[in-house]
C-alpha cells in the first residue's frame, strides 16, 4: 500500500524545495546542446507523421520549454498526437509541469492512472499509461520524463533523478513526452497502441540527446 496523500504530498513539496535549491546553487552546470528533435523521423514504423499547428502564446509562455515539437501520427487504430517539450535546465516547480498535476487544473478529468513496461532497443522503462477525460470525451494518454540516459514515469522518482544529476553529473537536462489518442469504445486498444509507439519513440529521443 501506498503512502498516505499527505505524506506523500509533503515529501514531493520537499522533493521540489531541494531540487530547485540545488540546481539553482550548483557551480556551473555543464551546458547540454540543444537536441534537435526537428529531426524525429516523420515515419515510425506503420505510423506517419504531419505537423500541428503552433502553440498558443500563452501556452508556449507557460511552458517555458527551450525547445518543442508537436506531431499527430496517424497508424493503426487511429492517430497520436505527440509532444514532447524539452528544457536544458528544468526549475522544478516553475517548468517541468507534469500531466498528472497540470491536468486536472485545466479542466481535465484524471479517470484512471497507472503505469505499463516499454521494451525498446535502449532498455526495458516504464512510462504513465492513464486515461483522462474532458468535456464528456475520453483520451488514452501515455507521459515520460527522458534524460539522455533514462526514462521515468513516476514524478516523485524525476524530481529525485534531476537531484542527482545536478549534483553527480552536473548536467540536468530533460524533456516531458506524452502521448494522446481519442477513446471511442473500449481503452485497451489505444492504450496498447500508445505503448507500440512509445517503443519506436524513446530510442528517436535518446539518440537526439547530446
Amino acid at each position: 500500500m501506498g503512502a498516505p496523500a499527505p505524506v506523500r504530498t509533503a515529501a514531493l513539496a520537499i522533493a521540489f524545495g531541494v531540487t530547485l535549491i540545488v540546481t539553482r546553487l550548483a557551480i556551473a552546470p555543464a551546458a547540454a546542446m540543444l537536441p534537435d528533435f526537428d529531426r524525429l523521423p516523420m515515419t515510425l514504423g506503420p505510423w506517419t507523421g504531419a505537423l500541428a499547428p503552433a502553440l498558443d502564446p500563452e501556452v508556449a509562455r507557460v511552458l517555458a520549454a527551450d525547445r518543442y515539437i508537436h506531431r499527430y501520427y496517424a497508424g493503426p487504430g487511429g492517430t497520436i498526437e505527440m509532444d514532447v517539450a524539452y528544457y536544458a535546465q528544468p526549475r522544478v516547480g516553475a517548468n517541468m509541469h507534469s500531466p498528472l498535476n497540470c491536468l486536472p487544473g485545466s479542466g481535465w478529468q484524471m479517470v484512471d492512472v497507472g503505469e505499463t513496461d516499454v521494451a525498446t532497443a535502449v532498455g526495458r522503462w516504464q512510462v504513465r499509461d492513464t486515461i483522462v477525460e474532458r468535456h464528456g470525451v475520453r483520451w488514452a494518454m501515455a507521459y515520460w520524463f527522458q534524460s539522455n540516459h533514462r526514462v521515468v514515469a513516476d514524478e516523485f522518482a524525476a524530481r529525485f533523478h534531476l537531484l542527482g544529476d545536478a549534483l553527480q553529473r552536473r548536467r540536468s537536462d530533460a524533456g516531458l513526452v506524452r502521448l494522446m489518442m481519442p477513446v471511442q469504445g473500449g481503452a485497451a486498444a489505444k492504450r496498447a497502441a500508445l505503448t507500440s509507439f512509445a517503443t519506436l519513440l524513446i530510442p528517436e529521443i535518446n539518440a537526439r540527446f547530446q
